[in-house]
């Protein structure tokens, strides 16, 4: 029986609101009446998204957005208050869905890992998971936060070390992301604007274990890109955090990947045409063309990412999981490579084994 750490089930979650490409157009000629129409309506039908979650409907978003001082909506501090309340919620259900799909239960957990960027509190969402779910209070508990949106690979590589280091071990992953509290007002920076248009609320979970039958996270890699970390950022602003993504990111991400990738499959036996699937983070359609691109990849690698990115937008560190799930059920025959990007520039991958 293989020692890699089995993945026993995904669940995902997102809120009963959904802000279609129309409403979302809409809203941003409210919230940003100095910024130029055709470009916005451009961006808006271009974007790649069609439907994006939100923990708010119309009216909390033009009671919450455009609350505060200064016209560039509500505080920080009130925009964190409502992070809490939601994202247990969202997190519990994603965890239940992922306990259905592997017949599992929450008095077998023994390690919760928690990802998350949008929200910032002590005691956190691992606290009311606990609590909600029924999990042990001796559970152990691992958070991650504030690496964006790579970061449900890094809790992934967490969980499976765990599942190495103790056989016995079932590990709870939970991301959630909450990106609609940071909705910027009126912000001149057309990277703002992008990340107003295509990032989302949603959340997911995997359970990790050993001793069983089915897909294996094999191995895990990072990388650093050299002299690249004014391309993308996430920071803490006086109304939200703000995003900061130069339109350079796909171009670095098209002239390094393959290197990169190479250099970490050969010594494993493997080259990149031996990856059955490919499991890309949908931070955006550029981000995604810069994938296929850089590694030569048919439109078709790029399916289940980019109908994530439609239905769903850019649900910061959850995302990922929504595409493995959807790879996984398309029952690869051969391994899967799963990539995203975050601030730094900084690349993550998880290999997985079906």
């Amino acid at each position: 029986m293989t020692t890699d750490p089995c993945i026993l089930g995904i669940g995902t979650a997102a809120p009963d609101f959904q802000v279609s490409r129309a409403l979302g157009y809409e809203l941003a000629l409210e919230f940003s009446p100095s910024l130029p129409v055709d470009k916005l309506r451009h961006l808006y039908d271009e974007c790649g998204v069609a439907f994006r979650g939100s923990v708010f409907d119309v009216a909390d978003m033009r009671r919450f957005v455009l609350e505060g001082p200064g016209g560039h909506g509500a505080t920080t501090e009130s925009r964190l208050e409502c992070f809490m309340p939601h994202a247990v919620g969202l997190g519990a259900t994603a965890a239940r869905r992922a306990f259905e799909d592997s017949g599992r239960s929450p008095s077998e957990v023994t390690h919760l890992v928690t990802v998350s960027c949008t929200g910032a509190r002590s005691p956190g969402i691992d606290h009311g998971l606990i609590e909600r779910l029924g999990v042990s209070p001796d559970v152990s508990r691992t958070h991650i936060g504030f690496m964006g949106c790579h970061a449900g690979l890094n809790g992934l590589a967490v969980a499976s070390a765990f599942v190495r280091a103790d056989p016995a071990a079932v590990v709870m992953l939970v991301c959630v992301e909450m990106c609609s509290l940071h909705y910027q007002i009126d912000d001149p920076r057309w990277d703002q604007q992008v990340a107003n248009a295509i990032f989302a609320d949603g959340a997911a979970c995997a359970l990790l274990g050993s001793g069983c039958e089915g897909p294996r996270v094999t191995g895990s890699l990072s990388r650093v890109f050299p002299e690249t970390a004014s391309r993308m950022g996430w920071e803490i602003g006086q109304h939200g955090f703000r995003m900061t993504l130069s339109p350079r990111v796909p171009g670095l991400i098209r002239r390094h990947l393959a290197a990169w990738l190479e250099h970490w499959l050969a010594p494993r036996g493997l080259a990149i045409s031996d990856i059955d699937g490919w499991v890309i983070h949908p931070g955006g359609r550029d981000i995604l063309e810069g994938v296929r691109r850089g590694l030569e990849l048919d439109s078709g690698h790029m399916l289940e990412a980019e109908q994530v990115l439609q239905q769903h937008g850019n649900m910061s560190s959850a995302t990922i999981l929504w595409v493995l799930k959807a790879q996984l059920a398309s029952n690869p025959a051969g391994p899967l490579m799963a990539l995203a990007f975050g601030p730094g520039l900084t690349g993550e991958g998880i290999l997985v084994a079906p």
